[in-house]
């Protein structure tokens, strides 16, 4: 049997738009009838792709992570870049990623205890830990890092860090300007692997 069709494609990008859309006009209390309705169609046509509610808001988060890690955690190094200097620009760009996308609030805050989403959240967020500890080992590598750090630690330590500051962060009626708080994780990147790096702080700041 083939894949789905362009157009089958093309529908299945459509509901995930609607119900992403629907996610934040809702503050995460999704309806598939509303859903469906944003484009057009029937509610079965959301089953038919999806399987189930469930399986929607799935998809949603997967989607979500997918554009995520293409920016932040997808890319190599550029060439002849230090380890700080790689690390500096993809702090740059996860804050970027989640000051810009307006599902970030819903799926950083109450969205994750449904269960089908806690398991996507689950393995994607494995996945980025151990992308930060493959990381952090590569600036050991280049004695950036000291040798006794536990990478696999150091890369949770960082990347839950992020993930509870950016969620508190995007729940505030104020937000905190987009630099500073980028200079207020790159501190946490730099004391959890103990590195000097040779990237320059900002001068930013900030009080709620």
């Amino acid at each position: 049997m083939g894949g789905p069709s362009a157009r089958g494609l093309e529908t299945r990008r459509r509901l995930l738009e609607a119900a992403a859309a629907d996610l934040v006009a809702r503050g995460g209390a999704a309806e598939v009838a509303s859903i469906a309705a944003r484009v057009g169609a029937s509610v079965g046509l959301i089953y038919r792709h999806f399987g189930s509610k469930a399986g929607l808001l799935a998809a949603v988060v997967e989607d979500f992570y997918d554009r995520l890690d293409a920016l932040v955690f997808e890319p190599g190094p550029e060439p002849g870049a230090d380890w700080a200097t790689d690390a500096r620009r993809r702090t740059e760009r996860d804050v970027l990623f989640h000051y810009a996308e307006p599902l970030a609030p819903v799926i950083l805050g109450h969205l994750g205890r449904e269960p089908a989403v806690a398991a996507v959240e689950a393995r994607r967020l494995a996945r980025q830990i151990a992308g930060a500890a493959a990381s952090v080992a590569w600036g050991q590598r280049n004695g950036e890092i000291p040798a006794d750090l536990d990478p696999g630690l150091a890369g949770a330590m960082v990347v839950g860090g992020f993930r509870q500051a950016l969620g508190t962060a995007l729940a505030r009626p104020a937000r905190p300007p987009e630099a500073w708080l980028v200079e207020e994780l790159w501190r946490l990147v730099v004391a959890a692997v103990r590195c000097i790096p040779a990237v320059p702080r900002g001068e930013a700041a900030w009080r709620s």
